[in-house]
C-alpha cells in the first residue's frame, strides 16, 4: 500500500510541477503582451501630443501666443529627449520618437523665426540639457535630414 501511495504522491507532485511551469510560461506571455500594449499606447500618446503641440504653434494668432506655444513645444521635446537619452523606450518606439524629434529640431534650427527663439529660451546651462545632448548625439542624423529636406525642396 505504501508503494501505491508513494506513486500517487509522486504523480501529484509531477502534475503540480508541470502546472507551475505552464503557469509561469503563461504569466511570462501575458507580461510580454502587456509590455507591447503599453509601448503602443505610449507611442500613440507621443504622436498625439506632438501633433497637438504643433497644431497649437500653427494656430497661435499673435506673437505672445506663438511664443508660449513654442516654449511648450520645446518642453515637450525636452521631456521626450530625456526619455530617449535615458533609454526608457523599447527599440521600435525609440526609433519613431527619435526620428520625430530629429525632424522637429532640424525644422527649428533651420527656421529664421524659431531658431533665435530657441537660443533666447536657453537661459542657463541647465535649460534644455536633454535636447542639447540629443542634438550632439544625433548630429549625423540631423545632417542627413537636412540634406534630404534640401534635396526635396530643389
Amino acid at each position: 500500500m505504501s508503494t501505491e501511495t508513494d506513486f500517487y504522491s509522486a504523480l501529484g507532485q509531477c502534475v503540480s510541477a508541470a502546472a507551475g511551469v505552464f503557469g509561469l510560461g503563461f504569466i511570462g506571455w501575458q507580461i510580454m503582451v502587456a509590455r507591447r500594449t503599453a509601448d503602443l499606447q505610449a507611442l500613440q500618446t507621443f504622436l498625439r501630443d506632438a501633433k497637438d503641440h504643433e497644431a497649437a504653434l500653427i494656430k497661435a494668432s499673435d506673437q505672445p501666443e506663438k511664443d508660449q506655444a513654442f516654449i511648450e513645444y520645446l518642453n515637450f521635446l525636452e521631456t521626450y529627449a530625456t526619455a530617449l537619452n535615458g533609454k526608457l523606450f523599447p527599440a521600435t518606439s525609440r526609433e519613431i520618437v527619435n526620428d520625430k524629434i530629429t525632424d522637429a529640431l532640424v525644422v527649428i534650427s533651420d527656421s529664421t523665426e524659431w531658431h533665435p527663439k530657441l537660443a533666447a529660451a536657453i537661459t542657463s546651462h541647465t535649460t534644455f540639457v536633454a535636447l542639447r545632448r540629443f542634438m550632439e548625439r544625433n548630429r549625423k542624423a540631423m545632417k542627413a535630414v537636412r540634406e534630404t529636406r534640401t534635396n526635396m525642396a530643389a
